[in-house]
């Protein structure tokens, strides 16, 4: 019989000893490659019903995406650096090539801000810097005008003192512009770097005064309409700061009775002389509505225009000390009356006839309320809120006791009918439209019969007393609106110039221009046929007749 075989025997030194592969090794890595697919496809599945969701909503598209995508795409690296089946080799490199990369793309770009719905603005490390160009601007920018204080600065028709004009309704009354941009197209009159800040700019004869961060001085200034030349600047030592709402103050002063009155953005309140710029009083709002310290500031800063009348001033400072609220005496400075303990929000006072009372409205974080001009007693509130507490959008009010609001951040719209029946009021919803007009820190206009505003940086047409959208078109995101006659101006957040119809059945947009560099959300103005735009680093005027 033949000798057992031991397989265990050593083989001659000539055979070539060979590996048998698995036979299962390939179906590994292919499941292994099939996990990696099935991430990849996720995330792509999972963004795309998130685009079509939120076409129409940027904050939130941007918003849900931060919290699933980034998720999906660490666990896919996971997959790829641990699990995925190939070499150490091919696994370390692709890993090594990405991060250099990333790597790379910092080393020439940088974040300077975001944009309204929260997407990061890159620029090139190595342009310019803004307060490089702000400070060659500066080195020759001295007093213009030589005009003693004792001249009075007086408002006449046309002249757009205060934060949305007269009314503070976005509307330009008898203006005559050209539109028609292609034969005759806007004409610039000058341009200027400006400091940081949103701050819009009142304009009266022809002095324009606006707000802005210059490194550590939070500063009102005065420029020469006609020319862009600055006339004077009051600086305070302050500055606010904020990484997604930009650094610098936001309100637009207001000019009253030769005097300006403006609030900076860590609660200010200056009265200047209008025509100097020396300071006549100051306060600090937040400070003046605590106790004994100030109360917090909101997240993107006091940004509510003081409204001005001819005894009072008006301010939001918000805060739980019975002080959400304050009027101030407007020669002096002293508190006439506080009252309020509800959070401050975004939206500046406007005083209004409701249901033939005038009275105060403050739309603050919680929602719309009547104030009594003379006391501050509150009369009516209607509650309306989101997550971060923005309200930012005027109030429109028609027929006397019908009020639109409207706000971003998943809320919408609503009509509102107030009335009372001696000292009883009543509030009363006409109806609510959810996730539409939302108004996240855009002005919406009034013509009509209709409302006009960017709804989550669309501009849309709404039917007043119904609701009922028109049309929606025409993709400004979050900038900021004006209407003129039959046509509305938009200043779009890219810094381009729209003419649009303000026609409800149709959305027609007739002309466009590039009129400013940079993130754009401050208000325009027109004023004498010339157009003012400005925004975080430059301002320009345009003549449009």
């Amino acid at each position: 019989m033949p000798s057992e075989i031991k397989t265990d025997a050593p083989l001659p030194a000539d055979v070539e000893q060979t590996q048998i592969p698995e036979t299962n090794q390939p179906k590994k890595l292919f499941r292994r490659l099939l996990i990696g697919a099935f991430l990849l496809v996720t995330t792509v599945l999972i963004q795309g019903a998130l685009s079509y969701r939120f076409q129409d909503e940027g904050t939130q598209l941007v918003m849900y995406s931060l919290m699933v995508t980034p998720a999906m795409l660490l666990l896919f690296g996971i997959w790829w650096t641990f699990f995925s089946g190939f070499s150490r080799k091919i696994r370390w490199s692709v890993v090594g090539v990405i991060a250099g990369g990333i790597g790379l793309f910092f080393f020439f770009f940088k974040v300077v801000g975001f944009t309204g719905n929260m997407e990061p603005v890159w620029v090139k490390r190595w342009a310019k810097t803004h307060q490089e160009k702000l400070a060659e601007f500066l080195k020759n920018q001295k007093s213009s005008l030589d005009i003693p204080e004792t001249k009075p600065l007086v408002i006449e028709e046309g002249d757009w003192a205060s934060y949305r004009g007269p009314l503070r309704n976005g509307i330009v009354r008898n203006a005559k512009i050209n539109i028609d941009w292609k034969a005759n197209p806007p004409k610039e009159v000058w341009r200027h770097p400006v400091g940081l800040g949103w701050s819009s700019f009142a304009i009266v004869g022809e002095y324009a005064f606006t707000q802005e961060q210059r490194q550590e001085e939070e500063c009102v200034v005065c420029y020469n309409a006609k020319t862009g030349k600055q006339i004077w600047v009051h600086a305070d030592n302050t500055k606010f700061a904020e990484i997604l709402g930009g650094n610098g103050p936001r309100a637009t002063p207001t000019v009253y009775d030769s005097k300006v009155y403006a609030l900076g953005a860590n609660g200010i309140l200056n009265c200047l002389n209008a025509l100097s710029g020396k300071k006549i009083w100051s306060r600090n709002i937040l400070k003046d509505a605590g106790n004994n310290e100030k109360v917090s500031n909101i997240t993107w800063g006091m940004s509510a225009s003081p409204l001005v009348t001819e005894e009072k001033i008006f301010v939001n400072p918000g805060g739980e000390q019975g002080k959400g609220v304050i009027a101030y005496h407007r020669i002096t400075g002293d508190i006439i009356w506080a009252n309020g303990n509800d959070p401050a929000s975004y939206c500046a006072p406007c005083i209004k006839k409701v249901d033939n009372v005038e009275q105060l409205l403050i739309f603050d974080g919680y929602g719309l309320k009547g104030h009594d001009i003379e006391t501050g007693e509150e009369l009516w509130r209607f509650e309306s809120t989101n997550t971060p507490k923005v309200n930012a959008a005027q109030p429109i009010v028609q027929e006397e006791n019908l009020i639109f609001i409207g706000s971003g951040y998943g809320v919408g719209a609503a009509l509102l009918q107030v009335t009372h029946n001696k000292n009883e009021w009543t509030v009363t919803t006409k109806y609510t439209i959810k996730n539409r007009c939302k108004l996240k820190f855009n002005d919406a206009v009034y013509k009509e019969g209709y409302v006009y505003g960017l709804d989550e940086g669309i501009l849309a047409c709404y039917e007043f007393k119904t609701g009922k959208r028109m049309w929606k078109k025409g993709r400004y995101q979050y900038g900021q609106i004006l209407l003129t006659g039959e046509h509305i101006l938009v200043l779009a957040q890219d810094g381009k110039v729209a003419l649009v119809e303000a026609n409800p059945d149709q959305f027609i947009e007739v002309g466009k221009f590039n009129a400013i560099e940079g993130k754009t959300w401050n208000h325009p103005v027109l004023h004498q046929g010339k157009l003012y735009v400005r925004n975080a680093e430059e301002a320009a005027c345009y003549q449009l007749r």
